[in-house]
């Protein structure tokens, strides 16, 4: 099995306390990993097939030697990908993207105002965001994103969010909150109305927004019938955390995704090298065979073999069950189709 992705979590550092973070992020974890383990955990990607790397923190750029890992990346020939909050962008920072030239680069922006930047993140960080953003295409950066994690304090904000980045050269990326976090307030989740209104305000950008760079993440879906949104049943095949996919946090805990909470680490390279723990029968097991997990709904749909409960990190945060995601396009559209048909026989009664 063919390992195509990592995302690499080389500090826990950061200079925010945000309360949607999934890896509460903050304080470094004890005994992260150094330059020359990174650099050992990459090759060993490389050989299994790597293709890209996206390097994250934390705050990635706190971590001084950011630029080094970021280069190395490049030199074994894989994708480099960096997400940061930006607030540590600096001339010169800018200066070492420019000769990195990732393939993409993405900047939190989890506010569509300057105030509701600060009711998110806790500083006033929006216009400084906005303007590394615009800098960043100018300086012929060809995949520039504006990433909005929602959550139910800024849901409500999807049209300004839109109005920001509708016929700019920035691609805005959005995404759910999961439940990993030990900040994070399970008020803050979204209900399945946030998510209705969610796909709503979607159908609406793909419709109306044709200028729009919008793009989704793999916890929005799944396989739809509305033609609006057919292309996802087109590239969405099921998670891959575990069968194309890994996340390493900075303290070496091997993951299927960094989005999952504490429970979900299956190794640690500094006890299990990297391709044993990919090649091994032991780990990812749950993940590599998640179509025997599926229940309710999941299971009984007829998509469950492409869609195996879409996103693993959303359906466990909504249900605690990884086989099992309400947060689902097709399955609204369903109960759609069943409320049309008791109103219509209803009418026909009372007729």
């Amino acid at each position: 099995m063919k390992l195509t992705y990592a995302v690499i979590e080389i500090t826990n550092r950061c200079n925010l306390r945000c309360r949607h973070c999934a890896s509460t992020s903050g304080k470094a974890r004890p005994n992260e990993l150094s330059f020359d383990e990174i650099a050992a955990l990459l090759e060993s990607i490389r050989s299994l097939g790597g293709e890209e790397i996206t390097i994250i923190g934390g705050e990635a750029l706190l971590r001084e030697d950011w630029y080094e890992i970021c280069l190395l990346v490049t030199q074994l020939e894989m994708r480099l990908i960096l997400i940061s909050n930006g607030l540590q962008m600096t001339s010169e920072t800018l200066s070492k993207l420019r000769a990195l030239s990732p393939y993409l680069v993405g900047f939190s922006l989890d506010g569509a105002t300057r105030e509701s930047y600060r009711q998110m993140r806790g500083v006033d960080g929006f216009d400084h965001v906005m303007t590394l953003l615009e800098q960043l295409v100018d300086d012929g950066h060809p995949n520039v994103n504006a990433i909005t994690t929602f959550t139910r304090d800024n849901l409500y904000q999807f049209d300004e969010f839109a109005d920001l980045f509708d016929r700019k050269n920035i691609t805005w990326q959005v995404q759910l909150a999961n439940g990993g976090g030990k900040r994070f307030n399970t008020n803050q989740f979204i209900t399945k109305a946030d998510f209705t209104f969610f796909v709503e305000r979607m159908k609406a950008a793909y419709r109306n927004r044709p200028n729009l760079r919008l793009r989704h993440m793999d916890d929005f879906g799944y396989c739809p019938i509305d033609p609006t949104l057919n292309f996802l049943h087109q590239t969405w095949h099921g998670c891959i955390a575990g069968r194309e996919l890994i996340g390493v946090r900075s303290d070496g805990d091997v993951m299927g995704c960094l989005s999952l909470g504490d429970g979900f680490s299956e190794e640690n390279i500094r006890r299990v090298p990297l391709q044993e723990i990919w090649t091994s029968d032991k780990y990812f097991t749950r993940f590599r065979n998640k179509q025997n997990l599926l229940t309710g709904a999941c299971k009984q749909c007829p998509a469950a073999d492409d869609c195996r409960a879409g996103c693993t990190s959303i359906a466990y945060s909504a249900t605690g069950d990884i086989g099992y995601n309400p947060y689902c396009i097709r399955a609204l559209e369903n109960e759609e189709i069943i409320s049309a048909v008791f109103r219509e026989a209803g009418a026909k009664t009372q007729k």
